[in-house]
């Protein structure tokens, strides 16, 4: 039997702190396997992640940007947390499925109680959060924030038409942001900086 083997995905993962935290935790625990990465370029996507999900010994998967949405078509089961959000980022392989799972809205509303606890300021009221975006972590986030009860979740995209119709949430065009921060309770950012300072120049002072 081949030793086990789990890898990140993503099209920037070289740099992962992923694989010295896991092999780590696999060596304390004894645990016959190894953790890697494969970057994979977008319009690579579809090619070769059916020849990983092939590969000898593969065991699970962690998806990460840009691929969270585009991992769906190449799974057999979804759990049921993944098909309402919309994006996978933990797949693992059995003898009878492949199946996905989403852990980013649990791991956010965790880190936000952890937060609540051990650092200032807190988060005194629930009325407003704005998302920042609308990928497979942001998605994941609104979902996160639904069950936490927020009263008012404004959601900020670059494409508008990717989130005009999202329910249950406020969509806004990513260059209104800087008009909508009065009254809020929680932002939470999922695109890279240099993208709101591209849409929003006046936040850069």
């Amino acid at each position: 039997m081949s030793k086990g083997k789990a890898l990140v995905v993503g099209a920037n993962v070289s740099k992962s702190l992923s694989p010295t935290i896991f092999n780590y935790w696999f060596g304390k625990y004894c645990i016959d396997a190894e953790y890697g990465y494969k970057e994979i370029k977008e319009e690579a996507f579809d090619k070769e992640i059916k020849s990983i999900l092939k590969e000898d010994g593969l065991r699970g998967l962690n998806i990460t940007a840009p691929f969270k949405e585009k991992i769906i078509p190449h799974l057999d089961v979804l759990e049921k947390h993944s098909i309402q959000i919309g994006a996978v980022n933990c797949v693992s392989k059995t003898e009878k499925a492949l199946e996905g799972m989403n852990t980013d809205w649990t791991g956010f509303e965790d880190s936000l109680k952890w937060a609540q606890k051990h650092i200032t300021p807190k988060i005194i009221k629930k009325n407003i959060a704005i998302v920042i975006g609308y990928g497979g972590s942001a998605k994941a986030i609104i979902y996160s924030l639904l069950f936490m009860d927020f009263k008012k979740i404004k959601v900020f995209n670059r494409s508008f038409d990717k989130i005009k119709n999202l329910k249950n949430t406020t969509p806004h065009k990513l260059e209104e942001l800087e008009d909508h921060f009065r009254g809020v309770d929680l932002i939470v950012n999922t695109v890279p900086a240099n993208i709101i300072e591209n849409y929003c120049p006046n936040l850069r002072r």
